[in-house]
């Protein structure tokens, strides 16, 4: 059995198959998450991290709502933003996504490691539709489940661990302080997990407070700029202040991280981010089976790493919808 360390170098080393899919060719970066979801940001530094140790050059940044496909050349790849937002659990980036890839069907299209969720088969089966007419679309995904479901969308899919893995390692920024940090969600993946015996109970959107209120602005800003058509160079300006930021929320998440000895929690992320720091955990599966799949296919070999199924939270395969077109 891998120890953890070799366990944490082998996921990041998979991501090398995306070196050569973008090669030399300047790269569209889409769907950069601007909201107070640390999971999200911490994939996007992740993959900018990747992009930097690989030499990779992004000639763009955009937020999935600022993104127009007119900024396209030939020989540009488009690559799209990683994590649990690939089907219609929620508004906005699928959208998005399948407006690009049917305008751009020029451009090589990789959408980085997602866990993809249909609760509508007719939205799935247009989904396939759209994605299965581009001839040069790379999806990669995070899990076998979302494998099966990305099979008649493409010819070309990957099972690959979430982008965040190339952060690996990242070391305790204080020293500890108390025992068990809960970390909950209390959304629509939140399956009501009963967790006790916690010293601290809190979410994302607790560490964040009230500071999202300037992340909306961000947004709105981005927004404006987007509908004026005054965007493009001062997008860029935009994206950059807001990679600065999201390093410092996500620096928060670290220190607080640190102060503990274990750590349970519901969200993926937070999961992901404990093994990034070493820090034994327990994850408990969120609505729709997403951290059990991925635990199964990828974390849950590690020896600081406990997965626990509450009673009554459905497994992965009962919230999945099977390919049937």
């Amino acid at each position: 059995m891998k120890s953890h360390a070799e366990l944490m170098c082998s996921l990041a080393d998979k991501h090398d198959v995306l070196i050569s899919l973008i090669g030399a060719a300047p790269v569209h970066y889409v769907d950069v998450p601007v909201h107070r979801n640390i999971g999200d940001l911490l994939i996007m530094l992740g993959t900018l991290h990747f992009f930097e140790l690989h030499k990779l050059k992004i000639s763009l940044r955009s937020a999935y709502f600022s993104y127009r496909s007119s900024w396209a050349r030939a020989g540009d790849v488009i690559v799209f933003q990683g994590g649990g937002n690939f089907g219609d659990l929620y508004e906005g980036p699928q959208q998005a996504r399948q407006y690009v890839i049917e305008k751009l069907s020029g451009n090589r299209v990789i959408i980085l490691p997602q866990t993809i969720h249909f609760r509508s088969q007719d939205a799935y089966i247009e989904c396939c539709k759209i994605f299965s007419m581009h001839p040069d679309l790379h999806i990669c995904v995070r899990d076998r489940k979302s494998l099966e479901l990305a099979l008649p969308m493409s010819r070309n899919v990957y099972l690959l661990p979430d982008m965040a893995h190339q952060l690996w390692p990242i070391p305790r920024s204080c020293s500890l302080e108390k025992h068990h940090l809960a970390l909950l969600r209390a959304d629509a993946e939140s399956a009501g997990a009963n967790v006790t015996n916690f010293d601290v109970r809190t979410d994302w959107r607790e560490l964040v407070g009230c500071r999202n209120t300037w992340i909306r602005m961000i947004r709105g800003v981005l927004r404006a700029l987007h509908v004026t058509h005054l965007d493009r160079r001062l997008l860029f300006n935009e994206v950059d202040l807001w990679v600065k930021y999201s390093t410092k929320l996500v620096g928060e998440a670290i220190d607080l991280f640190s102060r503990f000895e274990v750590i349970t929690t519901d969200r993926l992320h937070a999961h992901i981010l404990s093994c990034l720091m070493g820090i034994p955990n327990t994850i408990l599966n969120n609505s729709y089976g997403k951290n059990c799949s991925y635990v199964s296919e990828w974390t849950g070999s590690s020896n600081i790493v406990n997965f626990s199924i509450e009673k009554g939270i459905p497994a992965p395969q009962d919230y999945c919808l099977a390919p049937n077109i």
